[in-house]
């Protein structure tokens, strides 16, 4: 067996290739090399972004060991941007490079530190839902988690997810208090060669195993990965019992799990009198510049200067509107969403935002906009104090492959995504992630409103089942912005016309944000009246 290794030049890596070199050849895959590699494994240069330097790193390989994600934070420092772009896109391009590559099994590290908050007495196992916070060590695992989870539903490939506690080695564990997130780096590499031998029993092609200590110290209990009915067959033996004195058991939180799991400090709500938009230069943006125009003062902004787009008069599709320049009071400024910088000071003296930025088939700036450019909206937000943040984006109930609801009927909006391997939604599916964890670690209010077909009414053509007028999207945003109250952190609403399809449901919007739209768009779903 030949096993490529992630984030190869990190003692981790080099660890796990000297103890897995017995299995076969090793490659150790980074964008740069500090220290020699262990007998038996190669180095080998690439950016696991870049499609071809994955599959030149891939030809050969049975199995992928991707730590790349899980080192964020880890010794494995680099700015936001970075981090955030190899884990996402870096991901996508290497699980679709394996899978073309013919490759048998992805192996995907992340970490226990998705259930920090959660106290010890709870009794929590692979099937809990992850609580991450913002912060990139625990982000970039979970967005790698659900990237190659929703890829694998493509199919042809076994992926399996290893979610660790803290590693350590004799010598860390005899220089340091007891901490019952440990887990030995010995039982890791087991850990790590039950995953190279496990067969899953049925599809689809993804498993989840916690990688922690044994014995009744440790934060989680041993659960699927070593339970009597598991296949996986993890058994640990280090349980740091000469650790345990003077290290108390923790006294039990017993704070009902909605107050435990509450955001530590939720940004209070505002008068929203200032309002930006980011990507206003679209027709999206536009619509809701015009919509929004008389009732607030706004800050428009796109990559490009609002008045050389109106200039232009290019709309995206026949009949979608134009941007139109503002006079003061109104702002115009050109932000680039993938700068951080830039997004933090658009959205400086705010009181909301409206994220329209989208890109849809550049396969490098589909992930820096749609996905890292998320995280920039959501950080300003938190650092400016801006509770009410406003996202678009695309259906991600996707239909392409396992699992999908192609022939499911009242689909919600808070059924889960289906993204597959579709470039333009799996960017946009991490990033309304992004924007969930953001909003339910602080209190933020952060309606998304997803869209299919635009139309404008006087153009009709083929019907869709999720469609929605260029008019009734500008009072759709409007009515985000405005809902006075959201049920939960993060609302993803589905926004159409009222059609007899059944396909989606789309009555949440009408919940939620006190919203209807005023066009049926008829004519692109029923024929005119007959002549006689």
């Amino acid at each position: 067996m030949t096993i490529l290794i992630t984030g190869g030049d990190s003692a981790l890596a080099r660890r796990l290739a000297a103890a897995l070199a017995a299995e076969g050849p090793v490659r150790l895959l980074d964008r740069s090399f500090s220290s020699p590699s262990p007998e038996g494994a190669a180095q080998v240069l690439g950016d696991l972004r870049d499609p071809e330097a994955a599959a030149a790193a891939l030809a050969g390989i049975d199995a992928v060991l991707h730590l790349a994600p899980y080192l964020v934070g880890r010794g494995r420092d680099a700015d936001a941007v970075t981090a955030l772009d190899e884990t996402a896109r870096g991901s996508f391009v290497l699980f679709n490079a394996a899978r073309a590559a013919g490759v048998d099994r992805f192996i995907l590290f992340s970490t226990l530190d998705l259930f920090a908050r959660m106290p010890a007495q709870w009794r929590v196992n692979e099937g809990w839902r992850p609580r991450p916070t913002p912060e990139l060590p625990q982000l970039c695992p979970w967005l790698a988690e659900l990237s190659v989870r929703e890829n694998s539903r493509v199919g042809a490939l076994q992926s399996i997810c290893l979610r660790v506690g803290r590693i350590v080695d004799d010598a860390d564990a005899a220089a340091q208090p007891f901490d019952p997130s440990w887990v030995h780096v010995e039982d890791v590499i087991h850990g790590v060669r039950c995953a190279l031998r496990y067969s899953a029993p049925r599809r689809p092609d993804w498993a989840i195993f916690h990688l922690m200590a044994p014995g009744p110290r440790a934060k989680l209990r041993l659960a699927y990965a070593a339970g009597a009915q598991s296949s996986f067959g993890y058994q640990p033996v280090h349980d740091f019992e000469a650790a345990w004195a003077g290290h108390p058991a923790p006294a039990p939180d017993l704070r009902p799990w909605h107050e435990v799991l509450a955001p530590p400090v939720a940004i209070p709500s505002r008068p929203i009198y200032k309002v930006v938009i980011l990507g206003a230069g679209g027709p999206i943006g536009s619509v809701t510049t015009q919509e929004l125009l008389s009732s607030y003062q706004l800050r428009v902004t796109d990559v490009r200067p609002i008045v050389e787009l109106a200039a232009e008069a290019k709309p995206q599709a026949p009949g979608a509107p134009l941007p139109v320049p503002l006079p003061p009071p109104h702002e115009m400024a050109v932000v680039d969403v993938r700068d951080p910088m830039q997004v933090m000071a658009a959205c400086a003296g705010m009181d909301a935002i409206i994220n329209c930025t989208v890109v849809r088939p550049d396969p490098v700036n589909a992930f820096l906009v749609n996905t890292v450019g998320a995280y920039h909206v959501m950080q300003a937000a938190v650092a400016h104090g801006i509770r009410r943040v406003v996202h678009t984006g695309p259906l991600v109930q996707h239909l392409a492959g396992w699992g999908d609801y192609t022939w499911d009927y009242d689909v919600p909006p808070d059924a889960p995504g289906r993204p597959y391997d579709q470039l333009y939604i799996h960017s946009k599916y991490l990033g309304q992630e992004i924007c969930r964890v953001f909003a339910e670690y602080h209190g933020l209010e952060a309606p998304a409103l997803l869209f299919m077909a635009l139309y404008n009414p006087a153009m009709p053509v083929a019907s869709h089942p999720f469609m929605i007028s260029w008019p009734d999207t500008g009072r759709a945003l409007r009515r985000a912005l405005e809902a006075t109250s959201l049920p939960s952190p993060f609302e993803p609403v589905f926004i159409s016309a009222d059609v007899p399809h059944g396909h989606y449901d789309h009555s949440k919007a009408r919940r939620v944000l006190d919203w209807a739209p005023r066009d049926g768009l008829e004519d692109f779903w029923q024929d005119g009246p007959a002549i006689i």
